[in-house]
């Protein structure tokens, strides 16, 4: 039934070919992995080949001002999930329509959450953006956006009133509004401010994030540093309790060098903390889950990127997640420190 689904909302975009400028691409990236090290017994010494995720999008231009996007998504599940195979479903859908220098969004749209952040780091295919990665924001919601720029894109704004659902229902009145705002002082330089507020029943247990983050760009180098606050509410029994804080300290630098920028090094390090045991949760990496039983910890992230022609890339890279404070549940109880954990990876991408 998903196959003739799928097969007829094909057929009905591309039936209007004749009438509009449709660009139909896809992205497909995955790893051959080796879990070095984890604290996790059942994934301790795993390997094996793995596709993340492959997207299918098609973008229809209807004129030079109004234009719908539709991207499927599919994607394998993690090495420590039970076996499954690969599902699509729809990760965006929306029509925009241009006015100027500004757009306005309706459907499934892309949050301001990550735009800057991956722009600037360049390697989702190897790893998700801090506040993605911590599962702080989706990269996708349900709602109405509005973006744009003005003096010649020396500023930048984008706003999103939605659902707060990621791209699933919604299930109740409470919305998620989001808004980042950047400063492009000089050229290849962005400074941008962020901020999210995720509503629930009486305040109880709302959710906000802030960050400011900064990147430069030129020719062959990308750096970029970001720092993010997330705070949660809590209650019990309808009585608010401790909020529940964490923030995040991120930076990235990645190098290109070789005829036609063919190799390119590139490495990152996040910085994660947890103000409190109440605060601490699971980092979901694709491969493992971090330890709850420390309250800071540490992600290094290097490798090598190979260009085989525009479309394809190799990339080796390491993953190491080191935690250096304990709970202080787990010091009280003689939890020793969690050993380092470690994933090596062989990541291919590729268009087509």
């Amino acid at each position: 039934m998903l196959k003739k689904m799928l097969v007829l909302v094909l057929f009905a975009l591309c039936s209007f070919s004749a009438l509009a400028e449709m660009k139909v691409s896809t992205l497909a990236f995955g790893d051959y992995y080796w879990n070095k090290h984890s604290e996790t017994g059942a994934v301790n010494g795993q390997h094996g080949l793995a596709f993340r995720r492959i997207y299918l999008t098609l973008d229809n231009a209807f004129d030079d001002n109004h234009s719908g996007k539709l991207q499927l998504e599919a994607n394998q599940a993690a090495p420590s999930a039970a076996a499954a195979t690969m599902t699509p479903y729809v990760k965006q859908a929306n029509v925009t329509r241009k006015i100027g220098d500004h757009a306005v969004a309706v459907g499934i749209v892309g949050t301001p959450a990550l735009t800057a952040a991956e722009s600037s780091w360049g390697y989702r295919d190897v790893e998700k953006t801090p506040l993605d990665l911590l599962g702080w924001v989706g990269s996708v919601d349900g709602g109405i956006s509005v973006k744009g720029s003005f003096m010649e894109k020396m500023l930048m704004y984008h706003v999103l009133y939605g659902n707060g659902a990621k791209n699933n229902q919604e299930t109740d009145k409470y919305k998620e509004m989001y808004g980042s705002l950047g400063v492009a002082p000089i050229k290849n330089l962005l400074v941008e401010v962020y901020y999210d507020k995720k509503e629930s029943f009486k305040g109880l247990t709302d959710a906000t994030i802030n960050q400011l983050f900064v990147g430069y760009k030129m020719e062959g180098l990308r750096v970029g540093a970001q720092y993010a606050t997330y705070v949660l509410k809590t209650q019990s029994a309808g009585v608010a309790t401790a909020d529940k804080k964490a923030n995040v300290i991120s930076a990235h630098v990645a190098k290109s060098f070789g005829e036609e920028a063919a190799w390119s090094v590139f490495g990152r390090y996040d910085m994660i903390e947890y103000k409190t045991d109440a605060s601490v949760a699971a980092t979901n990496l694709y491969y493992m889950s971090t330890q709850t039983s420390a309250k800071k910890l540490n992600v290094m992230i290097l490798g090598a990127d190979y260009k085989d022609g525009d479309n394809f890339h190799i990339i080796p890279n390491v993953e190491r997640v080191s935690y250096s404070t304990l709970t202080a549940t787990a010091s009280a109880a003689g939890t020793p420190k969690p050993k380092a954990e470690e994933i090596v990876k062989i990541t291919f991408s590729y268009k087509f």
